[in-house]
């Protein structure tokens, strides 16, 4: 799941993949925190700020490039890959007894976000897999979607896009509801020091998910949640029947109110 969550996800977001939060039917949430180095991703799943998170995983990558070192990872035989099995955990307990001490030291709060605003920059709604909403808002390229081919309409390159987004996105959704039984709420790549972009979904009545692409302050992402609900409602009172004519007028209702905000930023 990782390797195809990491190569989706930072093609349409950019950046490194860094984390994301799981939630189940039950409304109960997990974090997953990605580490990649020397070509091995890492992964912690659980409840911890991303300060400990990190700290984890430098200490697994140390320990662990001890029991690689001049071994080939790629072609690992038998007898190696059995020691490593067997003495990596013995590692990682040694790990979490440390992780245990840097409660009270540390704390428990994540490090805040550098901007005060969220930059919405595509809107998408989608029931059982099929999306019937997608508003590519990003009018300046900087989610950089490329598509093969020449347009002469660029209404249509536009269209060509978001069509491309829909269906990486709900491969995203799909393959971490089928891995890991929750759907994700959100998940960050990381474009520099405590700066991130988003992909994030919210589940609707009959089975209807709003996912959103952003970048800024994650906090802020309810905020847009709540100015969008009152216009996705006109579409999400009935199950989806296969008919898009209403959601062709949610989405041009969407995408004049997002343009109403200067720059698309939401603070």
């Amino acid at each position: 799941m990782t390797n195809n969550l990491d190569f989706i996800a930072t093609s349409i977001l950019g950046g490194d993949l860094d984390k994301m939060l799981l939630k189940s039917e039950d409304n109960e949430t997990e974090k997953c925190q990605f580490f990649e180095k020397n070509e091995i991703i890492y992964i912690l799943y659980g409840k911890f700020p991303d300060k400990k998170g990190k700290w984890v995983f430098e200490e697994m990558a140390k320990y662990f490039s001890v029991l690689i070192r001049n071994k080939d990872v790629n072609n690992l035989s038998k007898l190696d890959k059995y020691e490593i099995e067997k003495k990596f955990p013995r590692s990682l307990l040694s790990i979490f007894k440390g992780y245990e001490q840097l409660q009270d030291v540390w704390g428990r709060e994540d490090l805040p976000y550098e901007e005060d605003w969220i930059r919405l920059d595509y809107v998408g709604l989608s029931s059982m897999s099929i999306g019937v909403i997608s508003i590519l808002l990003d009018d300046e390229d900087l989610l950089n979607v490329k598509v093969p081919g020449e347009f002469e309409n660029p209404a249509e390159e536009v269209e060509m896009k978001e069509s491309l987004l829909t269906a990486k996105i709900e491969a995203i959704a799909a393959n971490t509801l089928g891995n890991t039984g929750a759907y994700p709420r959100w998940i960050a790549v990381r474009l520099g020091f405590q700066k991130y972009r988003f992909l994030t979904f919210k589940k609707y009545r009959n089975d209807y998910f709003l996912s959103c692409l952003s970048e800024g302050n994650l906090q802020k992402i309810e905020k847009v949640e709540a100015q969008l609900e009152p216009i996705l409602y006109h579409g999400i009172d009935t199950p989806f029947s296969g008919n898009l004519r209403p959601f062709n007028k949610l989405k041009a209702t969407i995408k004049e109110l997002v343009n109403q905000i200067p720059g698309r930023k939401y603070t």
